[in-house]
């Protein structure tokens, strides 16, 4: 959930911590902006090294790898000189290695241990982070020798070590760019067909910025596997989905579409183990993992290789000698620092000095992230015994809930009732889940032993204790937009008042919010029911709606400022006001299939006598399978609204479009910003992309801004249907001089309908009685389809909206054939429970319904889907 929220709550709630003055300090997962950081950060090249202060100027988004700040310097203080890059006022990107969210850091540790059976070394170890650092520094020295500039890689600084997030981090120049313009292309299919190799720079076609990013990303990899950054490409690997994003086009690059093209992430979020592929990318990385003898990847380089490649060019890698010492150096401790039983396999058991070093880096670990102080990592790099056992401290709550589910299933396989069973494992793995934490935690640390003991001896404590841990939380919360700002304050005051929110807190934020913020929910119900409405009658409602949106689009760089300049221009034009006003039916138009479901389901329910649990069962089950149905009756409503304009407007120019598209789902909602492509084509575009790419975005890491998931909804929704009316214009261009056909239509139903009736001639001779009228079901509605499609092939010349007409007349004329086909086999094996007259008035209806149907949807999907025949460029 987008939250917005006002850091000075966050800082009033911290005061609020320390003025409990509890003995543990107040756990941190990300900053906020205006906060000031000061680090012991170590340059590049030179290594220098230097106390570096920075304000955070704006939190810029996290992941799996970690979160990323724009920072300005404050101060430097060297004491080997200053840093390269690093001066009093210039801007930089901040990105700490570790995710701000908890759920993300706990998946991402779960993959990288289940890969290398230890902790995520990038956040935990400084040579990790550091390494990765160099490898980017020599990259982008070699992407100098590739593209001409070296800015077509970001710049690496300094690297550093949070102690209050427990994490390694780095600081790079801030690149001022966005991911990529959603373009306008008449010809999606052969850009498509282009983008699965890419070979050349596919001249003559359109979608120019995507065609350099396709073409970028490509030779950037093929650098980097010539550089020996094998497992570093998967950063940039194409069909991975999701690496598009790495890969900016500044600002300042000028009006090329190759212009300005940076890699600017080169740190992994996820190992990629050989089970688990997470993207169709993935399947062919894995495959070329394990020919290279790698079952786990990550961000392993070939040293060979890229000595190979430095030695090549001595002249342009030189000054960078010092920079590939360190990198080896660094590369051979850093492999000795976790298990990694793929690459390290018998050396762990031929080699003690590899043990130790596990070890020693595993307590690093632990002291960097908090788990153990300084005092308790000094006694255990002491004893392998102590470092052996509080490692398997670690495992106690896994083992716990592990013993939970055993019990539970052993109880209901013994007899016990599921609900007491279950009950009873739950309870057991909460109380050593609970349990197995507190003794590593009590064990590690001397300030939660006195915290915890204070607790227990000391009411007054355990009260102060309880409102630090209520801020805490409330910190938490308000970023998540489980609370507002005033409320957060509230409950921090009160912390009671929490039970009540902490029952809700399983819940997703905005469910939990809605159910306890009372205010916040009667918005949200405004919102979603009041504004449509008023959208609709209020003019200046709907201009502030649009110039809202104008704003939006510029600040996710979705609009040039040209663009939004000429947006606003024509803000007041009576087309602009038809087409917002025509939106805004539609955004009523949003719950009518949930409601009509939820209708359908309850009169139903109480007709048949269905509990309440089954009516809402059956409810939500039809909601679901309205969302796999093209068309519903939110569809149907909105289609019907358009079909109202036309004909109350006796215009049928200005909707062509949205008059078919508005009867389909989730691409209706895009039916009048593709039919104003031609009048005010940088309003379609934006609008087009503001509603499709808005649903892509909710879709975890796959629907990332800027990610080709993003790309190939708008393409599908705004340019699909544009490459399709090129293509209809065009076609119908070719067939004007042929004379129109309209018989093949009432010859192709009357085949169909022979076709039907003899299939169930073959159903009577195999079971002994005639079929029922839908016992056919799939021949029913496919012959009419092939019937609809062999119409339109064989028209001629005929314009699409006499196909149509031609289309609907054979389906009636097929529908005629069949019942009178149908009735004859009833009359010579006639049905026990139907009579004659009956089957012939159930056969007729049911195909007057479908046959035409199912013929004029064939004539629109052989138009739709018809190949070109040549090449358009």
């Amino acid at each position: 959930m987008h939250s917005e929220y006002a850091p000075q709550t966050c800082e009033e709630l911290a005061r609020i911590y320390a003025a409990a003055n509890v003995h543990r300090p107040m756990r941190v997962e990300r900053y906020d902006p205006g906060a000031v950081r000061t680090y012991e950060a170590t340059g590049i090249a030179p290594a220098a090294r230097a106390r570096v202060t920075v304000r955070i100027e704006a939190f810029a988004g996290g992941g799996f790898a970690g979160q990323v700040y724009r920072v300005t310097v404050t101060g430097v203080e060297g004491e080997d000189g200053a840093i390269a890059g690093l001066e009093p006022g210039s801007v930089c990107a901040m990105k700490i290695l570790v995710p701000p969210s908890g759920f993300s850091r706990r998946f991402r540790d779960a993959v990288y241990a289940a890969g290398f059976q230890g902790p995520f070394q990038l956040q935990v170890n400084p040579d990790a982070a550091r390494a990765g650092a160099l490898w980017q520094t020599l990259i982008r020295r070699g992407a100098k020798l590739r593209f001409g500039n070296d800015r077509a890689v970001v710049r690496i600084l300094a690297t550093f070590v949070d102690p209050v997030l427990g994490s390694c981090g780095e600081l790079s120049e801030w690149v001022d760019g966005r991911t990529w313009l959603l373009e306008v292309d008449d010809d999606v299919t052969a850009l498509r067909r282009w983008a699965w190799r890419a070979r050349g720079e596919g001249e003559g076609l359109g979608s120019p910025e995507f065609r350099a990013k396709r073409t970028f990303m490509r030779k950037f990899v093929e650098l980097l596997h010539a550089m020996g950054a094998r497992e570093f490409a998967r950063q940039y690997e194409w069909w991975t989905l999701k690496s598009q994003p790495n890969c900016l086009k500044r600002n300042d690059g000028g009006d090329s579409s190759f212009g300005g093209l940076t890699a600017v992430d080169f740190r992994p979020g996820l190992a990629l183990l050989p089970f688990l592929p997470m993207s169709p990318g993935d399947v062919a990385l894995i495959a070329q993992g394990l020919r290279r003898g790698s079952l786990v990847q990550f961000d392993r380089g070939d040293l060979d290789a890229l000595a190979a490649f430095l030695d090549a060019r001595r002249d342009t890698f030189g000054d960078l000698a010092d920079v590939h010492a360190e990198l080896v150096a660094l590369e051979e401790r850093r492999r000795r620092a976790v298990l990694d039983v793929t690459h390290n396999h018998v050396r762990l058991l031929a080699e003690p000095q590899l043990r130790r070093a596990v070890l020693d880096s595993l307590v690093a670990s632990w002291e960097l992230r908090g788990i153990a102080d300084g005092a308790c990592a000094e006694s255990l790099r002491r004893s392998r015994a102590r470092t052996v056992a509080f490692l398997c401290a670690g495992f106690a709550p896994l083992l716990a809930v592990a013993g939970g589910i055993a019990a539970g299933i052993g109880m209901w396989a013994a007899g016990v009732a599921w609900p007491a069973a279950a009950g009873a494992g739950v309870a057991i793995a909460a109380a050593g889940g609970i349990g197995g934490a507190l003794i590593r935690k009590i064990w590690g640390r001397a300030d939660l032993r006195h915290h915890y003991a204070c607790m227990l001896s000391s009411p007054q404590y355990l009260g102060r204790a309880i409102r630090a841990y209520a801020a805490e939380k409330l910190v938490r919360w308000l970023r998540a937009g489980r609370v507002g700002d005033a409320r957060a304050l509230a409950l921090a005051a009160r912390p009671a008042r929490m039970l009540g929110h902490l029952a809700c807190a399983w819940l997703p934020a905005s469910i939990h919010r809605v159910l306890t913020d009372g205010a916040y929910a009667a918005d949200r119900l405004r919102y979603f029911f009041v504004r449509p409405v008023r959208l609709y009658f209020n003019a200046e409602a709907r201009e502030a709606w649009l110039f809202q949106m104008i704003d939006e689009g510029r600040r996710k760089h979705m609009l040039t400022e040209a663009d939004a300049a000429e947006i606003r221009a024509v803000a007041g034009e009576p087309f602009i006001q038809k087409y917002l006003k025509s939106l805004a039916v539609h955004l009523c138009t949003l719950p009518v299939t949930q409601v009509v479901a939820i209708l359908i389901a309850v009169g139903w329910g109480i007709w048949q006598g269905w509990s309440w649990g089954k009516i809402m069962l059956s409810a939500g089950a039809l909601v679901f399978l309205f969302q796999l149905t093209p068309i519903s009756p939110g569809s149907l409503a909105r289609g019907a609204y358009v079909v109202y304009l036309v004909v109350r407007e006796r215009n049928f120019r200005d909707y062509t479009i949205a008059l078919f598209l508005s009867f389909f789902k989730y691409v209706g909602y895009l039916a009048f910003p593709i039919q104003m492509a031609s009048r005010y084509p940088a309003l379609a575009r934006f609008m087009a992309a503001h509603w499709a790419t808005d649903a892509v975005h909710m879709i975890p890491v796959f629907g990332e801004r800027g990610a080709l998931l993003e790309h190939a909804v708008f393409g599908l929704c705004y340019n699909y249907p544009l490459t399709v009316r090129r293509r209809m214009r065009e076609r119908a261009a070719r067939r004007a001089g042929r004379p129109a056909r309209m018989w093949p239509a009432f010859a192709a139903g009357a085949v169909a309908a022979a076709l039907l009736c003899g299939a169930e001639v073959l159903w009577w001779r195999g079971k002994g009685a005639a079929p029922g009228e839908l016992a056919l079901w799939p021949l029913m509605m496919g012959l009419p389809l092939l019937a609809g499609s062999i119409a339109t092939l064989w028209a001629g010349g005929a314009a699409l909206s006499r196909r149509v007409i031609a289309a609907l007349a054979g389906g009636a004329a097929m529908a005629a054939l069949f019942s009178v086909g149908h009735t004859v086999l009833h009359a010579v094996a006639p049905a026990a429970d139907e009579t004659l007259g009956g089957a012939l008035v159930k056969s007729f209806l049911w195909g007057v319904f479908l046959h035409p149907l199912f013929c004029t949807l064939g004539v629109l999907a052989t138009e739709v889907f018809m190949p070109e025949r040549r090449a358009r460029r």
